[in-house]
């Protein structure tokens, strides 16, 4: 086990996964399940970035430290820019940080968390006023848990008022109720700056969330809000969309994310060991140091993330997070 204050080097192809969830917003993974994972699959370093809350980070650092895992503290952002919503990774900035200059961001995500509850809580006022109650909601509310709308869509699957997700939007957007809240990217990006924190926006190329972006709408959003990098290596991307978001990072001196977006086991995707050297920029931004690559190129179309897995630790024990 590494001292837990001790100094995080990597080669170029240890492997690393930095996006992905857990329970605490929209995954099923719990801390100890995540953790298992990731240590079986040698990843050596993760981020942990459930949307907009960050109540799981500091115990999944913790287990993750206990067996070897080095937990980034993160947190996947939803923010609005130029009339559209995007998701924005904040690495770097743990929930418990007492400093000063962390506050503003801190503010930031105790008001989204307040806000999704609010939402979330609302939502569920309207089903069950509506003639459809949600006994199944009883083992989540009141626990602590950041819980907010996809909870209250799939308590009314479970409790068989409708028969899928899309039913259950399409009804609670029926009754009036709402999903989400965004923050104005450059708010977050300020404050986030202060805290010492990296904003990466998280999955550019994602069609089901909107259009991609380019280089027209790369270039309005710096002059907006300066942020520092482009998830470039995703679950969903083709060898074209990696190339195209590496060469957008590359003209505008930016840092390259690399994550699979795990919610869960096989949901959408287990994590991926993605190379070290593909995110070394911003491994660096975060105290972590990589070693150059020896020979051949860094990333070339063909080459297999999942091949790209670390060296065993030394034959180090694996035990129980």
């Amino acid at each position: 086990m590494p001292e837990p204050n001790a100094p995080i080097r990597l080669d170029a192809d240890d492997a690393i996964d930095l996006h992905l969830h857990t329970f605490a917003s929209d995954g099923t993974w719990t801390p100890a399940e995540l953790i298992d994972k990731l240590d079986s699959l040698d990843i050596r370093v993760a981020a942990l970035c459930d949307h907009d809350t960050q109540v799981n980070v500091v115990e999944t650092i913790e287990r993750g430290r206990r067996r070897g895992v080095h937990v980034i503290p993160s947190v996947e952002v939803t923010v609005r820019h130029d009339d559209r919503q995007w998701h924005m990774l904040v690495y770097g900035i743990r929930p418990d940080d007492e400093r000063s200059d962390a506050a503003a961001f801190l503010r930031i995500m105790a008001r989204q968390e307040s806000t999704l509850r609010d939402i979330a809580e609302d939502a569920r006022r309207r089903v069950e006023a509506s003639g459809r109650p949600l006994p199944s909601l009883a083992g989540i509310v009141g626990t602590g848990k950041m819980w907010a709308h996809p909870e209250v869509l799939s308590s009314m699957v479970r409790d068989g008022h409708v028969p899928s997700f899309k039913e259950a939007a399409a009804l609670v957007t029926e009754l009036g109720g709402r999903f989400n809240s965004d923050v104005p990217i450059a708010e977050v990006v300020e404050a986030a700056h202060e805290a010492g924190g990296v904003c990466v926006m998280a999955h550019p190329g994602r069609p089901d969330l909107g259009p991609a972006m380019n280089a027209k709408s790369l270039r309005k959003l710096l002059k907006d809000a300066p942020i520092d990098g482009l998830e470039c290596h995703y679950r969903t991307y083709t060898d074209k969309d990696t190339a195209r978001f590496r060469a957008l990072a590359g003209q505008h001196d930016l840092v390259i994310g690399a994550g699979s977006d795990s919610h869960g086991p096989g949901i959408p995707v287990n994590p991926r060991p993605f190379r070290a050297i593909w995110a070394k920029d911003l491994l660096r931004r975060i105290g972590i140091e990589v070693a150059d690559q020896r020979d051949g190129p860094v990333w070339a179309p063909g080459m297999d993330p999942l091949a790209a897995t670390s060296k065993k630790r030394g034959g180090r024990k694996r035990s129980s997070s």
